[in-house]
C-alpha cells in the first residue's frame, strides 16, 4: 500500500511542484521567507555551497524545536544542496534533520522511508553515528504501529552503537526511547530501570533538555497506569525545565499532557487554563498536531463544565484541524517523497555519466591495445626477418669461413708447402762431402728446420679445413685430428663419443671442431700434462663437449689468452654454456654446453 500511495504522489509532480520550494504554513498558504530566513541560491563552487549547507543546517537544528515551518525550510535546502553536489555527508545531515521533524510531526510512514534511506547511506560512508540515529528512528516508527518486538530490536541496536562510539548524549536518549518501548508493552519495571539509566547519564552531562524529556516520559507511565496526580508532579518539573532552556515544542508538548492529566483529576480549570497556553504556543511552532491536541482537550474540559457552546466551537475547530492535518500530512509526504526521487535521479544521471566516462575510457583502452597488438604483431614478424637473414648471414659467414679456410689452406699446401718441398730437395743437392764438420752441423740443423716446418705447414693447411670434416663429418674429423696429435710422444690423447649417429648442423660441427682444436693447442703449449681426453656426449637436447688434462692447471683466471676468448665467442655463437674449473688433483677441465640441431 505504501508504494501505491508513494506512486500516486510521485504522479502529481506536475501541478505540486512550485509547493516543494518552501513549506506551507497551517491556514495552507506558502511561507514567505521573513528576516530570519536567507534564501538557498546555490553555488556552482562546492566550497561556497558546503559553507551554506553548514549554515543552513544550523539555522534548521536551531528553529527544531522552536519554529517548525523555518527548520523545514532550511533542512529542505541542506538536502537540494547536498543532491546538487551529490555529497553524502550533507544528505545525512538534512535525513537526521527531517527525521526528527517528522517524528515531532508525527508522519511515521515518511519517518521509516527516510530512516532506511539513512541506514543505507550511512554504511555506504561508513558513518556509524548516522546509522545509529536511523535505527532510533525505525525503532519510533515501529512502535507507532505496535510492532514492538522490531521497535525493541532496533531500539537495543542503536543503544550499542551509541555505546561503541561513546556518544553520550544519544546513548541516553536511546535508553529513554527503550524504556518507553517496554512502557507501552505494559512492563513498567524493566522501563523504571531504563529512565532511571538515562536520567543519570543527562544528569551527569549536566543536559536539562535530556532530564525534561525523561521526567516527561515518567509522567506519561503515570498516566497509562491511572496514577494522574504523580504523572503531574512529573509532568511540571519537566515543564519547568524546558521552559529554562526555552524549548517552545517541550513546552507545547508537557502543557498538552498536563491538560490531558488536569482533565482526567476533574480539574477543569487548570485543564482550559494549560489548554489555551498550548494551543497558543502550538500556533507560534506551526504544529498543527499539538493544536488539535490542545483544542480536543479543551473541548472537553468545557464539556466537563457544562459549557456546552464553547465545547462544541472548539470541537468544530477539531474537524477543522484535522482536516488541515490529513491535508498537511499529504503535502509533507509529497515533498519528502519528492526530495527522495529528485535524489535518485540525480544518482541516476550521475552514474550514467560515469558510465558514458568509463565506456569512453574502454574505447579509448581498447585502441591502444589494438594498437599495442598490432604493433607486437609487426614487432614479431619484423623480427622473424630480421631472424631469418641473421640465419642467412650466418649461413654466409660460415660458407664464406668454409671457402676462406679452403683457400688458405691450399695457398699454404700448394706455395708454402711446395716452396719447402723445393727447399728440402735443394737441400738434398749438396753434396756434405765436401763441407767441413762445422758446415755438416750446420747443414743438419737446416735440413731438419726445413722438415720440421713442411710438415708444420702440412698439419696446419689440414686442419684449418680437414677433408674429413666437410665430406665425413664431425666425428671422423675428431678421431683423425686425435691420431694425428698422439704422433707427439708426450701427451697421451683419447677420445670418448656417446651417441652421435647422425650428422650435426655445419655450423656446430664447424664451431666444435674449431674449439676441440684451439684447447688441444693450449694443452700441448701450456699445460705440462702427459695426459688429455676429449668427451663427445650426445644429450635429448644438448651436446656436452668435455676437454681435460692432468697439468698445471689455470691460475690465474686474467691470465686467459686470446684462444680462449676465441673459444667463448664460438660458444655464444651456438647459444651454449661454457665452464671451466681447475680440478681437484690439478689439471684443467673445460665443460661446454650446447643445443643440438641434427639435419635428417
Amino acid at each position: 500500500m505504501i508504494d501505491i500511495y508513494k506512486l500516486i504522489l510521485l504522479l502529481l509532480l506536475g501541478s505540486l511542484l512550485s509547493g516543494s520550494q518552501c513549506t506551507t504554513t497551517g491556514s495552507g498558504g506558502k511561507l514567505s521567507p521573513d528576516a530570519d530566513i536567507v534564501e538557498a541560491i546555490p553555488q556552482e563552487d562546492f566550497a561556497e555551497d558546503t559553507v551554506l549547507i553548514y549554515k543552513y543546517h544550523r539555522l534548521a537544528s536551531n528553529y527544531l524545536f522552536q519554529d517548525a515551518e523555518k527548520s523545514m525550510f532550511y533542512s529542505k535546502h541542506v538536502l537540494r544542496l547536498s543532491q546538487k553536489h551529490q555529497w553524502g555527508k550533507g544528505k545525512l545531515l538534512a535525513y537526521n534533520l527531517l527525521s526528527t521533524y517528522y517524528l515531532l510531526d508525527g508522519s511515521y510512514d515518511v519517518l521509516r522511508e527516510l530512516s532506511n534511506e539513512t541506514m543505507t547511506l550511512s554504511r555506504q560512508l561508513k558513518m556509524p553515528m548516522y546509522t545509529g540515529h536511523a535505527k532510533r528512528f525505525l525503532g519510533e516508527s515501529y512502535s507507532e504501529y505496535r510492532q514492538w518486538d522490531s521497535s525493541r530490536i532496533n531500539y537495543e541496536q542503536a543503544v550499542q552503537i551509541f555505546a561503541n562510539l561513546k556518544a553520550d548524549s544519544s546513548h541516553a536518549l536511546a535508553v529513554e526511547n527503550l524504556g518507553n518501548c517496554y512502557r507501552e508493552k505494559s512492563k513498567y519495571d524493566i522501563a523504571i530501570k531504563l529512565y532511571d539509566q538515562a536520567y543519570k547519564e543527562f544528569d551527569k552531562m549536566n543536559s536539562d533538555w535530556g532530564r525534561a524529556t525523561v521526567l516527561q516520559s515518567i509522567g506519561y507511565m503515570h498516566v497509562r497506569r491511572n496514577n494522574h496526580a504523580e504523572g503531574e508532579k512529573y509532568f511540571k518539573r519537566s515543564l519547568a525545565l524546558f521552559r529554562k532552556i526555552g524549548n517552545r515544542y517541550g513546552e507545547v508538548n508537557c502543557l498538552n499532557d498536563l491538560c490531558n492529566t488536569y482533565y482526567y483529576q476533574q480539574k477543569y480549570d487548570e485543564s482550559i487554563e494549560a489548554g489555551l497556553l498550548a494551543l497558543e504556543y502550538s500556533k507560534i511552532y506551526h504544529s498543527t498536531q499539538q493544536t488539535n491536541w490542545a483544542l480536543v482537550t479543551l473541548s472537553r474540559a468545557y464539556k466537563g463544565k457544562k459549557m456546552f457552546d464553547v465545547a462544541l466551537d472548539y470541537s468544530q475547530e477539531v474537524n477543522h484541524t484535522r482536516r488541515m492535518i490529513h491535508d498537511e500530512t499529504i503535502k509533507r509526504q509529497y515533498t519528502m517523497y519528492q526530495l527522495m526521487y529528485d535524489n535518485q535521479v540525480m544518482d541516476s544521471e550521475i552514474q550514467q555519466k560515469i558510465i558514458n566516462e568509463q565506456r569512453t575510457i574502454q574505447q579509448i583502452l581498447i585502441g591502444f591495445s589494438c594498437l599495442v597488438i598490432l604493433s607486437a604483431v609487426f614487432l614479431w614478424f619484423n623480427n622473424k626477418k630480421l631472424r631469418r637473414k641473421n640465419a642467412e648471414i650466418q649461413a654466409a659467414m660460415i660458407e664464406g669461413q668454409t671457402i676462406e679456410r679452403k683457400r688458405v689452406a691450399a695457398e699454404l699446401h700448394d706455395h708454402l708447402g711446395g716452396t719447402l718441398a723445393s727447399l728440402n730437395w735443394y737441400l738434398y743437392g749438396i753434396d756434405k762431402k765436401v763441407l767441413s764438420e762445422e758446415e755438416k752441423k750446420i747443414y743438419d740443423s737446416v735440413h731438419q728446420m726445413v722438415g720440421a716446418a713442411y710438415r708444420e705447414v702440412r698439419s696446419l693447411s689440414h686442419n684449418l679445413m680437414p677433408a674429413e670434416l666437410e665430406e665425413h663429418g664431425l666425428i671422423m674429423a675428431l678421431h683423425r685430428l686425435i691420431n694425428k696429435l698422439n704422433e707427439n710422444k708426450n701427451i697421451a690423447f683419447t677420445f670418448n663419443l656417446t651417441g652421435l649417429n647422425n650428422r650435426l648442423n655445419s655450423k656446430i660441427e664447424f664451431e666444435l671442431y674449431s674449439i676441440v682444436l684451439e684447447l688441444t693447442n693450449n694443452i700441448i703449449k701450456h699445460s705440462g700434462a702427459n695426459e688429455a681426453s676429449v668427451t663427445l656426449t650426445e644429450n635429448p637436447k644438448t651436446i656436452m663437449l668435455v676437454v681435460s688434462d692432468n697439468g698445471n692447471g689455470m691460475i690465474e683466471p686474467s691470465r686467459q689468452g686470446v684462444g680462449l676468448r676465441n673459444i667463448k665467442g664460438r660458444v655464444e655463437s651456438l647459444h651454449g654454456k661454457i665452464q671451466i674449473r681447475n680440478e681437484a688433483e690439478n689439471g684443467l677441465r673445460v665443460e661446454i654446453e650446447i643445443p643440438k640441431v641434427i639435419i635428417k
